[in-house]
C-alpha cells in the first residue's frame, strides 16, 4: 500500500511541476516583459494596442494611458492594452500632428436657401394610418392594461 501512494503523490507532484514549468513560469514572464515594455514607453512614443489601434502615448498614468489615435482624437486605455512599440517602419499611413482643417473647402449655403420648413406644404396624414392607435381601444395583439374602474 505504501509503494501504490508514494508512486501516486510522486506522479502528482511531477505533473504539478510539469503544469507549473509549461503553462504558468511561461506566461509570468511574458508579463513581466509586456510590463517592462509599457513601463519604459514614455510620452510621444507609437505604440499598437491590442486591438489593432495604433496610437501616440499623450499621457502615461499608474494603470491607464491616453492615447492619440488621430489628429485630436484620444482614448483612455489600460496599460494592459498596449501590445508593443511600433518602429515609423512599420507604418503604412502618416498623420500631421494638427488636423488641416481649411473653412474654405466647405461647401457654401445659398443665401435664399429655406431654414424652416413650411409646415402646409407637408402631406397630410388620415387619423387611421398605419401606426396610430387609439390608446382607449385595446388591440388584439396587445393585452389590455388598463387600470379596474373603482366601484365608490
Amino acid at each position: 500500500m505504501d509503494s501504490n501512494l508514494m508512486s501516486t503523490l510522486v506522479m502528482v507532484v511531477l505533473m504539478v511541476a510539469a503544469f507549473w514549468l509549461l503553462l504558468i513560469r511561461p506566461a509570468q514572464k511574458k508579463q513581466k516583459q509586456q510590463q517592462e515594455l509599457v513601463n519604459k514607453l514614455g510620452e510621444g512614443s507609437r505604440v499598437m494596442l491590442s486591438s489593432g489601434v495604433f496610437g501616440t502615448i499623450i499621457h502615461n498614468g499608474e494603470k491607464q494611458a491616453i492615447v492619440e489615435v488621430s489628429p485630436g482624437v484620444e482614448m483612455t486605455v489600460l496599460k494592459q492594452a498596449i501590445i508593443r512599440a511600433v518602429e515609423p517602419s512599420e507604418e503604412e499611413f502618416e498623420y500631421d500632428d494638427e488636423a488641416d482643417l481649411e473653412v474654405d473647402t466647405l461647401p457654401e449655403v445659398p443665401a435664399d436657401a429655406a431654414a424652416v420648413v413650411d409646415a402646409d406644404a407637408l402631406p397630410e396624414v388620415p387619423a387611421d394610418a398605419a401606426g396610430v392607435v387609439d390608446a382607449d381601444t385595446p388591440t388584439e395583439s396587445a393585452p389590455d392594461f388598463r387600470a379596474p374602474e373603482s366601484k365608490n
